[in-house]
């Protein structure tokens, strides 16, 4: 899309931009884990899901690098209350675009409208695989993914549980994409005891909320605190003044997107996934309050002094400009 119809001006100017380390938390391990774990007959109840075409993806790399390149370049544009669901990026003589038609296009995760029981939904917290798996009282994403590593070869447990706590382990470590030490979504857990209704629910529309959300509001404002943090401290060396940031959601897919604006061909189209999107007028669901109490997610520590000098340490991408 042409680069100067839709653009007002940058977010961050070209001379404020700032270098930094980014964290993701979208873990393809996941997918290696549910293989390894998974019986090949549970495997094929796993693909009849709504997350089973993913077991058919390649790894893929999470480059924070690439992922704050194109974030410094966001911009206001023109009409932005139609806008108002869309993340736009100007890279070069091009504007390019990061909205729910894409993410749809590229997860294959169904968007809709949410119905009035939804709200009632994200107050569940106590079902039957928490109770019968994991009685702690908070259970974290860990917790899960040590459960399935701890696995005993033929243990009893049964296909169908097997498969619905494999769900809860893709949905935790790949698409929410948070730190392992936060507590899981437990409606999710007792969501995905019915598989029809978890199979049914709006993940595109659920999970575009939460990335959406994480990444229009994770540089705000710190152009500013970089240049307060670093201008008196000529004791630094420059390969460690970095602004450090985490990003939530599914953040694999808003790389895959944000390559070219994209748009469903004839058969695409008419795929269940894309059903409801040229209806959708797309409000964002209020993802904080369904995340559950025990999900607090800060931003990492920016400790100048203590920081590592691996730039290459961790989940960590260093970025400079």
């Amino acid at each position: 899309m042409g680069g100067q119809k839709l653009l007002e001006s940058h977010k961050i100017k070209e001379c404020d931009r700032f270098p930094s380390r980014v964290s993701g938390y979208c873990n393809w391990d996941s997918i290696r884990l549910i293989k390894s774990c998974l019986s090949q007959k549970q495997l094929d109840m796993f693909k009849e899901t709504c997350f089973g075409h993913f077991l058919d993806v390649s790894d893929m790399v999470l480059s924070g690098q690439f992922c704050h390149y194109i974030l410094l370049r966001e911009c206001h544009v023109k009409n932005e209350e139609e806008n108002s669901s869309c993340l736009w990026y100007h890279v070069g003589n091009e504007m390019i675009r990061f909205s729910p038609v894409e993410f749809c296009l590229v997860t294959g995760l169904a968007f809709g409208e949410y119905s009035e029981s939804t709200s009632n939904l994200f107050n569940r917290k106590n079902g039957r695989l928490r109770r019968s798996y994991f009685q702690e009282s908070k259970v974290s994403v860990k917790m899960v993914v040590d459960w399935f590593r701890n696995l005993i070869p033929n243990n009893n447990n049964s296909d169908e549980d097997m498969v619905k706590l494999a769900l809860i382990l893709f949905l935790e470590m790949m698409l929410v994409g948070k730190d392992d030490r936060n507590a899981i979504l437990y409606w999710a857990l007792e969501l995905v005891d019915d598989l029809d209704a978890f199979n049914k629910f709006l993940w595109g529309s659920f999970i575009y909320a939460r990335t959406f959300n994480s990444l229009s509001s994770c540089l705000v404002g710190r152009d500013d605190k970089f240049k307060d943090k670093f201008k008196e401290r000529v004791d630094v060396p420059a390969k460690r003044k970095v602004e450090r940031y985490n990003v939530y959601g599914f953040l694999t897919a808003f790389q895959l997107t944000i390559y070219k604006v994209l748009g469903p061909s004839d058969d695409e189209s008419k795929k269940p996934y894309w059903t409801g999107m040229d209806q959708l007028q797309y409000v964002s669901p209020d993802v904080d309050g369904c995340l559950g109490e025990d999900d607090i997610e800060d931003d990492v520590e920016d400790d100048v002094d203590d920081a590592n000098e691996n730039d290459n340490e961790g989940d960590h991408q260093t970025t400079n400009f």
